[in-house]
């Protein structure tokens, strides 16, 4: 039977499109971070590398959603709020090109939490309930 709202085919459905699509952001990132800039003339100062480290553990959230979706959903959403809120309070205002990251990375995290919300409670728990 299924489980409320998204059957148990959906709900895997759902999880395999968000690591798919996790496989892909982490692919570009990793050719993003061995690619070189060829138009680079100084180093990156430091607090470009604390905003870009806010990205790095969105990213590593969506790989961490593999095995605990939930949690690695909301460290993604958190890391990349707080990008955001870190760079209006670094930088002094607001870029709206950032929304692309958003665009990236909030979708499969979306995906995670239904998924990870809608997967079944395991049994024996401390704290949950038994079946």
């Amino acid at each position: 039977m299924g489980q409320g709202l998204l059957g148990t085919r959906a709900s895997r459905a759902i999880r395999w499109i968000a690591r798919g699509w996790s496989l892909l952001v982490a692919g570009f990132v990793v050719f993003m971070i061995l690619s070189p800039d060829p138009y680079a003339t100084e180093p990156v100062p430091a607090e470009d590398w604390l905003l870009l480290g806010f990205w790095g553990v969105a990213v590593l959230g969506l790989l961490i959603a593999w095995r605990w979706e939930l949690q690695g959903a909301v460290i993604t959403l958190a890391s990349i709020f707080l990008r955001e809120l870190a760079w209006v309070l670094i930088k002094g205002g607001w870029m709206v090109e950032f929304l692309i990251a958003w665009l990236f990375l909030a979708p499969p995290a979306v995906l995670y939490l239904l998924a990870g919300s809608k997967a079944k409670p395991a049994k024996g728990l401390p704290g949950k309930a038994s079946e």
